[in-house]
């Protein structure tokens, strides 16, 4: 095989084909079943003719094409994105988090662009941005596409947000999900010192908390843990005298009893209201203060940290 000077990938002659199959079979497939492909490749191959792709086909990137019809995906967007920077490409910050599976910074920043390494800077298309860095980071393959290692994914979300509460979230959010560790953090951010954000990150990585199950409850335990308050844990399991679980608390305080539990959207629903409202008749049973925090009141951080302090005081604690 060779690399033409478009970095699309060419078959030098026809009979390679019968030895790379199932690469071959793949490309048919993505051109008819609407995924990104190279258009030039498409019509070397035979695959389509030029009328073909200016017809049926329409233009994601320069060379790249879909069908005509086709809404991609993030996922295709991404895919779009790396055939465009073609080979030696390596997928990047939201991209990588989106691609390793963490829930919350990668949707959000690929909605924004996709954004990547190369070898050799090369201005980008809208919906794309290339990274310049001295060398390429330390990768791993996803579906046949170069990505940043989880712990480098992990250090480039942190460092690209500037609010430390977002940048502590995205870390928590890639140790949950993403396949991150925090020991795998500190030892990428050993190997990239010098860089500009590191040393922030490296500040910030006593304060991550795999447990956070949202960005939100990410900003709740900061707000928390800069009080003077008894600590607070993350996702407190409760359980009855007969050791059924009653609730998994946000954050909780074992030995005041004091719990706060997050309410985002998903608990406006009616049936999980109701949920919700059981299990806080059955914590008070059990001797638990659980006040609800809902986004409005995270607003008002005065406010809400005196509503956890009267908590901790009504189940007797004193400053």
């Amino acid at each position: 095989m060779a690399t033409d000077d478009d970095g699309i990938v060419a078959l030098d002659n026809p009979a390679d084909f019968a030895t790379s199959r199932p690469s071959a079979a793949r490309f048919v497939d993505a051109v008819y079943r609407g995924e990104p492909f190279l258009g030039r490749a498409a019509l070397q191959y035979g695959v389509l003719t030029r009328h073909d792709l200016q017809t049926r086909f329409r233009k994601v990137h320069p060379r790249v094409f879909v069908a005509r019809s086709a809404e991609l995906t993030t996922y295709q967007t991404i895919r779009a994105a790396w055939l465009w920077a073609g080979p030696g490409s390596v997928l990047c910050a939201g991209t990588a988090a989106f691609l390793s599976g963490e829930e919350y910074f990668g949707t959000e920043m690929v909605d924004d662009a996709v954004q990547l390494w190369r070898p050799d800077f090369r201005t980008p298309p809208p919906g794309i941005v290339v990274r310049r860095w001295r060398a390429a980071p330390e990768s791993v393959q996803v579906g046949g596409m170069s990505v940043t290692t989880p712990a480098r994914t992990a250090i480039d979300l942190a460092r690209q947000l500037d609010s430390d509460v977002r940048a502590v979230a995205a870390l928590d959010s890639m140790c949950r999900t993403g396949r991150a560790t925090p020991d795998a953090i500190a030892e990428t951010a050993f190997t990239m010192a010098g860089h500009t954000g590191v040393r922030r990150v490296l500040g910030l990585l006593p304060s991550v908390d795999p447990k956070a199950e949202s960005p939100k409850e990410t900003e709740l335990r900061l707000l928390m843990a800069a009080t003077d308050l008894p600590q607070l844990e993350s996702q407190v399991e409760v359980f009855d005298e007969l050791g059924r679980l009653v609730s998994r608390l946000d954050l909780g305080n074992r030995e005041w009893k004091v719990g706060l539990q997050y309410d985002g959207e998903e608990h406006l629903k009616r049936e999980r209201r109701d949920r919700d409202s059981m299990s806080n008749a059955r914590l008070g049973v059990l001797g638990w203060d659980v006040p609800r925090v809902t986004h409005g009141m995270l607003r008002s951080p005065k406010d809400l940290i005196g509503f956890a302090r009267a908590a901790f005081e009504r189940q007797g604690w004193r400053p």
